[in-house]
């Protein structure tokens, strides 16, 4: 080798040498720099929530979090996946919706996030520890599925979990953690109110509809078409004084709750009645059974009426008892006993604007999140067009829609009403109505309408979605669910 080419390699072996030293310099800075940036971000509690459950159980989460960083609680549809990549710490807080199907609101993220697992073999999420949460309900055989397929993709891009997969039953009689008002157990103490009538919709014995008007023991609170309410069911008060007599217990017999002397047959209004079995103090027993389970309903009316309404089907037990909901709503229930109830928040069924076309499909009690946004519509004064379809068994035995939105219907110039009948001839359920109307109900989205769907989400709500993937294409629908166009109060 010639003096030339030692020089020449010393030469290229100072600039490689250079240049590592350089890449090394450049990539601690990054990483001090995306350290810095991480350490100091918000810390993220985001949340899937077909019906605001999930997002009110977040919310309380991100509230003992106990961090001097600040708390951003969001949507998961609203997280970009860059964000949460240089994020360092993460809540996830998700319901499932249907048959193991993610809320609404967290679609598009999981959709992102599978389709990156897929297409690259990178940890994208290698900084982010995370726990998840989720919310499901053991009747169903889906429960907590988006939650554990969420978990899993967060694994699969490399985040690492800090504590396993939490899942909580809403099938329990138990609150939520986030439910329980201070200083008290019942976890809806805010707002009582009372019956003050009972419209009973149809003439068909034992599927029942009534219209139940409810009035406020305190100032009516805000909500909008679409909310819900969430109601503290009570024993029928022949359930509670047989349940007294078995136990040979005096009604009057005062115990305290949470230190408050109380009357036996009050502590029992709210309470599952059991057996008191074994041992013990009989008073700690009787405080020791859990609650009746909380019931949810779509309201039925807006504040504009002045009354909070509610459509309820009739349930009935194998024995022929009515339901623990539907039994005291439209049976029980008096104006002399007050319960306690609360409005909860349901953004995804919100529909800010009065002045686009709006298709309403429902069946049975759906009529109730159909009567409220038409009541909204109606007190807005919109002439925008509006396409109501509703499904029951019998027109002679099930003609409700007159005696539930009353002399509306003649307030809409742009209101088109059909019906479907199951048990009529031919039987014709509310997506043989969309099939039928194929063109028009492409026309209608095409011109700016939102879909309102309401009702049970076996058979009809399961039936109305497959109807419209299959008319518009699933892009298609997908894209209405990111426009929140698409809005499913389904239960």
């Amino acid at each position: 080798m010639t003096d030339n080419q030692r020089l020449l390699l010393a030469l290229a072996l100072c600039v490689v040498y250079c240049a590592w030293v350089g890449f090394i310099i450049v990539s601690h800075y990054v990483r001090q720099r995306d350290r810095r940036h991480v350490t100091t971000g918000a810390f993220i509690v985001a949340y899937a929530s077909q019906t605001g459950t999930a997002k009110q159980l977040a919310e309380y989460q991100a509230g003992l979090l106990g961090t001097d960083r600040p708390v951003k609680v969001i949507a998961l549809n609203d997280l970009a996946i860059d964000t949460l990549r240089k994020a360092s710490d993460a809540l996830f807080v998700v319901s499932t919706y249907g048959d193991g199907e993610p809320p609404d609101n967290g679609r598009r993220f999981y959709r992102a996030l599978q389709q990156h697992n897929k297409q690259h073999n990178t940890a994208l999420l290698q900084s982010l520890s995370y726990r998840v949460i989720a919310l499901g309900d053991s009747q169903y055989p889906a429960f907590c599925a988006f939650g554990e397929q969420l978990d899993d993709a967060l694994q699969q891009s490399g985040a690492t979990a800090i504590a396993e997969l939490e899942k909580i039953d809403r099938a329990q009689s138990q609150p939520l953690p986030g439910d329980v008002s201070e200083g008290g157990e019942n976890p809806l103490t805010s707002s009582t109110w009372r019956v003050t009538e009972q419209q009973q919709l149809n003439s068909a014995d034992g599927r029942e509809l009534f219209m139940v008007t409810l009035d406020a023991d305190q100032a009516l609170p805000a909500w909008q078409a679409g909310d819900i309410l969430d109601i503290q069911p009570h024993n029928a008060n022949t359930a509670i004084a047989a349940w007294l007599r078995k136990h040979e217990l005096n009604p009057d017999t005062a115990i305290a709750v949470e230190g408050t002397p109380t009357p036996l047959k009050l502590v029992l209004q709210t309470r599952q009645l059991t057996d008191l079995s074994g041992a013990g103090n009989k008073e700690q027993l009787i405080l020791s059974m859990p609650l009746l389970p909380l019931r949810s309903y779509s309201i039925a009316s807006v504040p504009e009426e002045g009354q909070l309404k509610l459509i309820v089907r009739k349930q009935y037990h194998p024995d022929g008892t009515p339901g623990i909901g539907s039994g005291w709503l439209t049976t029980y229930a008096g104006s002399e006993e007050p319960f306690c109830a609360n409005v909860k928040d349901n953004p995804l069924c919100h529909i800010a604007q009065s002045d686009v076309p709006l298709v309403l499909i429902g069946a049975g009690s759906g009529l109730a999140g159909i009567r409220a946004q038409l009541a909204k519509r109606y007190y807005a004064n919109s002439d925008a067009d509006i396409w109501l379809i509703y499904g029951e068994q019998s027109p002679q035995l099930d003609n409700v829609i007159p005696a539930a939105i009353e002399t509306w219907q003649t307030g809409f110039a742009g209101l088109n009403i059909q019906q479907a009948y199951s048990r009529d001839e031919p039987g014709q359920y509310v997506q043989d109505v969309m099939v039928a109307a194929a063109d028009e109900l492409q026309n209608i989205i095409a011109r700016g309408a939102h879909i309102y769907v309401c009702g049970s989400h076996q058979g009809m709500g399961q039936a109305v979605h497959q109807t419209l993937t299959d008319i518009l294409g699933e892009d298609a629908l997908m894209q209405l669910i990111d426009e929140q166009r698409y809005h499913r109060d389904t239960y």
